[in-house]
């Protein structure tokens, strides 16, 4: 085995719920002498034949035929029928086409994210923002993106935004609000009025050049100028006074606009001082122009507003997704230009970020993204909370010169929109004071949805959305039932549909891809079956070697025989993009007459165990000590450990296998090798469900087929589990033609049953364990311990050999 290969190391898999157990449950198995009650027995099928137990006593044959009786029946109890092992969708409960799909409800499998947004958007107050949970894929900005497409915004306050020139004060630009849409206009109108006014004052200083060669009289030049400006800027100035009546501010720039073009128009006219000459990229010069900050319904105007993603409600507020979300990107910039040495700014050179952009609309964005930014998060923040956008320099070099712009701040009229995971909203719930304050709705997007025909066909609907969007061909209603399935699987559920909608669309690119391959006209089954294949092969590399090591023998794990004190464990491997199912190699050593009863967890010493193995460790270490020791004291030490295992293991997915091959180094029972086990266990011996069964049971199925189906082989998991079970349909196959079993089990003492193949926890008519069921077997070496630890003294007068047993010896014997 390559070096690289060693790390595909086996990972148990946490349980899907730490706290899922099975319902109904009947107790089956009472120790009279303990609080102990082994727990379950399937109620739906027939119970044990024990009606001759109380009769009279049995012959060694007899209770050999009872304890084989016994097995049989646990076994045919437990073991699934092939037809729980998937749950299938009917093509003819479903559209026949895509083409025929219903309109997609909107709000379809995230009522409670829908309920909080409506919650968020209705209230204006400060702080009522929003971040939405939900894991990665899951599509939180598509679906909030088209919501808000669909609803109208009644609090919208629209507004166009600009920053002009401050004639009092030209280091503090003016910001001043315009009717919605008016900005680009009123620009215009500057322009066409700075274009008249130059065109004015040429055609007097042409004038006034043929008069000068004449009569050589300029004296009144100056006065000459003036006039001709006020008289030129008079009618223009006028329209805009009646157009902007009611923006007294507006009006009061415009004013001062219109005195300050008069006053140095000599200026204008000899273009000899840059405040009063435009930029070679400029048609007025800045003192004189405005810069539109933010404006409704405007058009991307740069290359990066096409990288941002710019929707409007129907009312026409903004709705914008900051990919970027840096400082500058976010809260806007001044930039500097250099001259003479001095570095120079002016209300043009204000940048506006996403947050004006989205002013009196909405704004989204990846909370991942801006924690990667602690100044924007920071500037965020204020924002927010003090509702006012200033933007600030891009540096503060004060050695080049001092004028820098204090622009005066915008009103922030916005709702923002952070998307994250779980984890992420706990992090900044519990290390950012500010956080709860400022987004006080949290939005919780769900993973999966109910399985029921009504929702099925609501999924259908998001596919025909999807390919509406994406331009595919339509699928026909055999694909759209492999997809639903797929979704089954996906959410570890056959009750369930996972509304992960990044994989739904990956199967339907490839799907689509294969469909026009094949030049057919809509998506069948085959390309929708072909596309999964596809997905799953191209991940299946790494699952291959692993395959390959055990084939070669390199993974010492056996699917066949039995052994004492060794189990094959089912696990999850992840690693890096790849996670899949395998079988590893566990195995128990007991070292008896040394001791009490400590158990050795070789992975936790080796800091290899993560805390939830240790914790199942100490689990299955309780049980055996309360189950145990109330017959004898435990003296033996224990070791556990994954063999071949060089990688962190966590979660608690193996505790019922570590149990079962501890039990059989104690019992010195051997157990099968043919069968796989996962599930995790309770203090009381109950099995409980776990994460990850699919990939389980398929990854000892495949090292099963690698090494020969014999008809013995199959996996134990828990009983809860069942009803997550959508595996694939080979291994189907494999059960109906009695190659491969399933067993769904609710105790140890049930799984233990099927791996010893002998009865374990039987008790005779006093409540103690027979001595030939397994856990009989490890009284009487717990016993046989002691004695070889501290011999029993040997009596002065032994009893004759040939001496009759007492009457009180022979009826112990007949009660085991």
């Amino acid at each position: 085995m390559s070096s690289s290969s060693k790390a595909m190391t086996p990972k148990n898999k946490a349980p899907k719920s730490a706290h899922k157990t099975s319902d109904g449950s009947n107790s089956s198995h009472t120790d009279s002498n303990s609080n102990f009650k082994e727990p379950y027995v399937n109620t739906n099928t027939k119970k044990l034949n024990t009606s001759n137990l109380t009769m009279k006593p049995l012959n060694k044959q007899q209770r050999a035929a009872l304890a084989s009786e016994t097995v049989t029946q646990i076994k045919h109890n437990c073991k699934v029928d092939a037809a729980k092992l998937k749950k299938h969708s009917d093509p003819s409960a479903l559209p026949a086409s895509t083409k025929l799909a219903a309109r997609l409800n909107c709000g379809f499998g995230q009522q409670r994210s829908v309920a909080a947004l409506n919650t968020a958007f209705d209230i204006t107050a400060g702080g009522y923002n929003v971040f939405a949970v939900g894991a990665n894929g899951l599509g939180k900005r598509t679906f909030i993106t088209q919501y808000l497409c669909n609803k109208s915004h009644k609090q919208a306050l629209l507004k166009d935004w600009i920053y002009c020139y401050n004639f009092s004060s030209p280091s503090s630009p003016l910001a001043i609000a315009l009717k919605p849409g008016t900005a680009t206009k009123l620009a215009s109108e500057l322009i066409h009025i700075w274009q008249q006014l130059t065109l004015a004052l040429r055609q007097l200083d042409s004038i006034q050049h043929d008069k000068h060669s004449q009569t050589k009289d300029r004296e009144d030049l100056a006065q000459q100028i003036n006039s001709t400006a006020e008289q030129t800027l008079a009618p223009y100035f006028l329209e805009l006074f009646e157009a902007y009546n009611s923006n007294p501010k507006l009006l009061g720039y415009l004013k001062l606009l219109q005195q300050d073009l008069i006053s140095n128009a000599q200026l204008v006219l000899q273009a000899t001082d840059l405040r009063f000459t435009p930029t070679h990229n400029q048609q007025i010069p800045d003192r004189y122009n405005i810069n539109i900050i933010s404006s409704v319904g405007s058009k991307p105007s740069s290359e990066y507003d096409l990288k941002q993603t710019q929707h409007h409600t129907p009312d026409g507020a903004p709705i914008i997704f900051e990919p970027n979300p840096s400082h500058s990107n976010l809260l806007g910039k001044i930039n500097q230009t250099l001259q003479a040495g001095c570095t120079l700014s002016n209300h043009m050179m204000i940048q506006p970020g996403a947050l004006h952009k989205a002013n009196g609309g909405f704004l989204i964005i990846e909370a991942s993204h801006i924690s990667e930014y602690p100044e924007a998060w920071h500037g965020l923040k204020l924002a927010l909370r003090t509702a006012k956008l200033s933007p600030v320099e891009v540096s503060h070099n004060t050695a080049l010169g001092d004028n820098l712009l204090t622009p005066e701040p915008i009103p922030l009229e916005n709702k923002v929109i952070l998307l994250g995971e779980s984890e992420l909203y706990d992090q900044y719930a519990e290390q950012d004071g500010e956080f709860l304050s400022l987004f006080k709705i949290r939005a919780d997007f769900h993973e999966e949805v109910v399985r029921s025909t009504d929702n099925e066909i609501e999924m259908v609907a998001k596919m025909a959305d999807i390919i509406a969007k994406y331009k595919l061909k339509h699928f026909d209603s055999s694909a759209q039932a492999t997809v639903l399935e797929f979704l089954s699987l996906l959410s570890e559920d056959q009750n369930k549909l996972s509304l992960h909608i990044d994989s739904l669309i990956q199967v339907m690119l490839e799907a689509d891809r294969l469909a026009t391959r094949d030049n057919a006209d809509l998506v069948s089954y085959l390309q929708a079956k072909q596309a999964l294949k596809d997905i799953s092969y191209r991940s299946s590399y790494l699952k291959e070697l692993y395959l390959q090591e055990i084939t070669d023998g390199q993974q010492l794990i056996s699917t066949s025989g039995s052994a004492i004190g060794q189990i094959n464990a089912l696990t999850i491997i992840d690693y890096a993009d790849s996670e899949f199912g395998m079988p590893a190699l566990l195995t128990a050593v007991v070292q008896h007459s040394i001791g009490s009863g400590d158990i050795l967890d070789i992975e936790r010493d080796v800091e290899l165990g993560g805390s939830l193995h240790a914790k199942g460790m100490l689990i299955m270490n309780s049980y055996l000590r309360a189950l145990f020791s109330p017959y004898h004291p435990l003296n033996f030490t224990a070791s556990l450990a994954f063999e071949q295992s060089y990688a962190h293991i966590d979660g608690d997915s193996a505790t019922l296998a570590e149990a079962c091959a501890l039990l059989s180094a104690l019992a010195e029972v051997p157990i099968s090798q043919a069968l796989g086990i996962t599930g995790s266990m309770n203090q009381l011996g109950r099995v409980q469900a776990v994460g990850g069964i699919n990939s389980k049971v398929s990854g000892f199925f495949d090292a099963c087929s690698h090494q020969g189906l014999t008809g013995n082989q199959g996996v134990i998991l828990p009983y809860a589990n069942i009803s997550q079970l959508m595996l694939r349909d080979d291994i189907i196959e494999a059960v109906n033609a009695n190659q491969f079993h399933i067993y769904g089990v609710k105790s140890l003492s049930e799984a233990l049953t099927i791996l010893a193949d002998m009865p374990v926890d039987t008790t005779n008519k006093k409540g103690r364990y027979h001595k030939a069921s397994l856990f009989g077997k490890i009284i009487k070496n717990l016993k046989k311990w002691e004695e070889q630890l501290n011999p029993p003294e040997e009596l002065d007068e032994p009893q004759p050999a040939d001496e009759p047993a007492s009457k009180e010896t022979k009826a112990s014997r007949r009660d085991e």
